[in-house]
């Protein structure tokens, strides 16, 4: 086949796969625009609870709060370098980020050995990338606060975090725990603590029904998110 044949061939080909890149890199920006805004204001969320303390932070409770920061600037770098190894737009399999986020909020924590992880999936968990960062770091709050929470005593519990298809095609996402379940009186949708108003505020983002579920042992927190 002649030169310029060949060539006459591939120009389109090429151009279009330029063109492809280009958007894919515009959205790639805006993302990253986007996100680190959304970083900026977890910032200023995290201040605005200290300030609301009204008094010195001990030197525990400073470093246990830029633990937590960091831990939600992690979880936007972590969806970043998991798109950063695709090539489009379309949806992607949460499996691998969600079950990182959790072991890394485990790993975290002062009390880590306290409780052991179990990640489920039965089918591939797939969302819009859009949906991924909010489920990310919904993940991140509720297994910190099952760490923190469902076993005052110390012994050692079983955080399990879910992520499958529901009936109506959406994701049902879920952090379970065998601890102590809610304190007797306590609202969680009506607390005020930084991490459950994060949760509130992402499942809406995500216009997803957040449900708060005690089975008898411990606490399972179930975000359905549509399809």
């Amino acid at each position: 086949m002649p030169a310029q044949l060949v060539k006459t061939l591939l120009d389109p080909i090429e151009a279009q796969d330029n063109q492809l890149a280009e958007i894919w890199l515009k959205e790639s920006d805006h993302r990253i625009a986007n996100n680190l805004t959304l970083v900026g204001g977890l910032l200023r969320l995290q201040a605005a609870e200290i300030v609301k303390r009204q008094r010195d932070l001990s030197p525990k409770e400073a470093l246990l709060a830029l633990e937590e920061a960091s831990r939600r600037i992690e979880t936007v770098g972590s969806l970043h370098r998991l798109l950063a190894q695709r090539s489009d737009n379309g949806d992607l399999d949460a499996t691998k980020f969600l079950r990182d986020i959790a072991e890394a909020t485990v790993f975290s924590q002062t009390h880590a050995g306290r409780a052991c992880l179990t990640f489920l999936s039965s089918k591939e968990c797939s969302v819009r990338a859009a949906q991924a960062l909010p489920m990310g770091l919904i993940v991140g709050e509720l297994v910190t606060n099952s760490v923190k929470y469902a076993h005052p005593a110390g012994v050692k519990g079983v955080i399990s975090v879910m992520c499958d298809r529901n009936a109506d095609g959406g994701i049902d996402l879920e952090v379970s725990d065998d601890g102590v379940g809610l304190p007797e009186g306590f609202h969680p949708q009506r607390a005020e603590s930084l991490g459950l108003r994060l949760v509130r505020v992402l499942a809406q983002q995500l216009g997803a029904r957040l449900t708060f579920i005690e089975p008898g042992i411990g606490l399972t927190v179930r975000v359905s998110a549509p399809a």
